[in-house]
């Protein structure tokens, strides 16, 4: 392989802080480190991997005492030899101390470099890279969870399985195709379109998670309707647990969306107070219904919030007419006042006591289905692995049709094709350009 520039780049987020982290990673990265960095007894020929050692860094101006520790290749996280400064966490020292790794021959690193490395030299799949990025910018405990059995490489396993057997078919094609005179082609394609009927169904299981996986990353958006003055608003603060939204009685103080984000068992649940549906001149408030409504067809759970201390009236009908069809939760609210309404599939609760919200939340995540998620299995939850693996689905279906023709190059092809669209995922086969824009994403020092 190809020798590649030593990089260097602070790896903690700027700012002031207890401590930052500089990183080197390349063949030079232990001769830099000298030329800069001076411990007691401490030489290159002695310094022991994985340890720390306390000693001076050398800028043009001051010394800084400092803490260095040297991973050694293969065995680091790029698969080259890497060494960390940890010291004092003030942003305009860390970038000095970068700045001096940069005059003594290190490369200012770009985003994402050290994981492309670790890709590059075998530490990673290209999969496990997109894990690390979700387990970054997680933000709640189930994405841990699913983020952390895809960075294991779970997945990357199962798909580089599939690749195998797909493998296997096409070396027995091209003995076919080769060798022409063998009169076994038939019994050849029979068994790898059994083999392809196989790999479809795994692809078609793992979709099948796409689901619970987008709303694991995403969370589940739960649209609060009503007419003005039920009470969204005032349940959209107890949900959440804070005075987020306006409560008064003056009809239509809503005028817009709400957004608030909760975790709940693991889950988020992002709530969207919307303004309350009725007849209105008001040009403001129109906007806001209007919105309200879309809100009603883009949301996964829709919160109808009738008023039960008062009976149904038209405004209340119509809203029960625009939800019908949607994944809906009727909410009786004001339950601590006289009670004139019920409904058989109506939730009683009370904003203003907190009286059935626990409940309310755990009807939400029962609807949305994700209230039994078990974490021991994958769960597809980026949006790239999705498209890949749909594109994969219909290439395989291409490929087992094409078994019917009993010609070994048209079955050759399909499933090649099938083979290169899994690779977009496990990074065998893969195209640059891809592998640049997913480790683009990265940040730097990463």
């Amino acid at each position: 392989m190809k020798k590649m520039e030593t990089i260097a780049q602070i790896s903690t987020p700027l700012g002031s802080g207890g401590i930052a982290i500089v990183r080197m990673s390349g063949e030079k990265a232990k001769e830099i480190a000298f030329k800069v960095f001076q411990a007691k007894n401490l030489s290159m020929e002695n310094i022991e991997p994985r340890k720390l050692y306390l000693g001076d860094f050398y800028l043009k101006q001051a010394t800084e005492k400092c803490m260095m520790v040297f991973f050694e290749g293969p065995k680091s996280f790029t698969g080259e030899d890497v060494i960390e400064f940890q010291i004092h966490g003030g942003e305009f020292l860390a970038t000095k101390v970068l700045e001096t790794l940069l005059k003594n021959g290190c490369k200012l690193a770009e985003n994402g470099e050290f994981s492309k490395r670790a890709f590059m030299n075998g530490k990673m799949s290209l999969n496990e890279a997109e894990a690390m990025i979700d387990i970054i910018n997680a933000t709640s405990d189930a994405e841990i969870k699913a983020t952390s059995l895809l960075f294991s490489g779970k997945l990357t396993k199962q798909l580089k399985s599939i690749q195998n057997e797909l493998k296997n078919c096409l070396v027995d094609l091209e003995v076919s195709i080769d060798y022409p005179e063998h009169d076994d082609e038939y019994v050849t394609i029979e068994k790898i379109k059994e083999i392809l009927q196989n790999s479809k169904k795994e692809i078609e299981n793992l979709l099948s998670t796409s689901y619970v996986g987008q709303k694991i990353k995403f969370g589940i958006n739960v649209a609060i309707v009503g007419k003005p003055n039920v009470g969204k608003s005032s349940l959209l603060n107890c949900l959440i647990g804070e005075d987020r939204a306006i409560v008064t009685d003056i009809k239509g103080t809503t005028r817009d969306v709400l957004k608030e984000t909760i975790t709940y068992k693991g889950i988020k649940l992002n709530f969207l107070d919307t303004a309350g549906i009725r007849e209105s001149e008001d040009k403001v408030e129109k906007i806001g219904i209007e919105r309200s409504k879309n809100c009603i067809q883009q949301s996964d759970i829709v919160l109808c919030v009738l008023d039960a201390s008062e009976e149904l009236d038209e405004e209340d009908n119509k809203l029960i007419d625009a939800v019908k069809g949607k994944n809906v939760i009727y909410i009786l609210n004001k339950i601590d006042k006289n009670i004139k309404l019920n409904l058989k599939n109506g939730i009683l609760v009370s904003a203003a006591t907190g009286e059935n919200i626990e409940k309310l939340k755990e009807e939400i995540i029962k609807l949305a289905k994700v209230n039994n998620i078990d974490f021991s299995q994958i769960y597809i939850t980026n949006q790239r692995h999705i498209e890949v693996l749909k594109e994969a689905q219909k290439e395989i279906e291409k490929a087992i049709v094409s078994t019917d023709t009993n010609l070994a190059d048209i079955v050759d092809m399909q499933t090649k094709k099938v083979w290169t669209t899994l690779g977009k995922i496990t990074g065998e086969s893969e195209a640059e350009n891809i592998i640049e824009e997913i480790f683009s994403k990265f940040c730097l020092g990463k």
